[in-house]
This record gives structure tokens, C-alpha cells and sequence, in this order.
């Protein structure tokens, strides 16, 4: 069976159009066009997580809440 998905989900409009930039650890929504940069806190309970930006298997939710380490910029 096939992943219909089409890419990582948007923070904010939570269509699956979530695009890394050219620069690291910046991404981009191609459906929106709201842009992200990945933090090393998350805003949701303030824990602190080491952010691997030149990785294309970068974690983008944190690892002791769930929520997106993703902030609009």
C-alpha cells in the first residue's frame, strides 16, 4: 500500500505541503507560503532538544511533548 502523503504537515495550515529551504533548519510551505525556522526549545513545555538543521531526518516535534519545534519567522 502506498503513502499518499506528499510531504511534512504545516504548523499552520496543516496541509502536508511542509518544504525545507535553502537554508538549514528554515522550511517553507508551498500550499501557504508561511515560512518556519527549527528551534532548539519547545515553546509548548520548554524543553531543550539538540537540533540537527543539515539533517534531512531532522526532528520536528519535540521529544517529551509531541508539539512542532517549528516558530513562524
Amino acid at each position: 500500500m502506498a503513502d499518499d502523503r506528499v510531504g511534512l504537515e504545516c504548523p499552520n495550515c496543516h496541509e502536508p505541503w511542509l518544504r525545507p529551504a535553502n537554508v538549514p533548519g528554515r522550511y517553507r510551505c508551498v500550499y501557504c507560503l508561511h515560512r518556519f525556522e527549527l528551534t532548539s526549545v519547545c515553546e509548548n513545555c520548554g524543553e531543550h532538544s539538540t537540533i540537527v538543521r543539515m539533517s534531512s531526518q531532522a526532528t520536528l516535534e519535540c521529544n517529551a511533548c509531541g508539539a512542532s519545534m517549528l516558530q513562524p519567522i
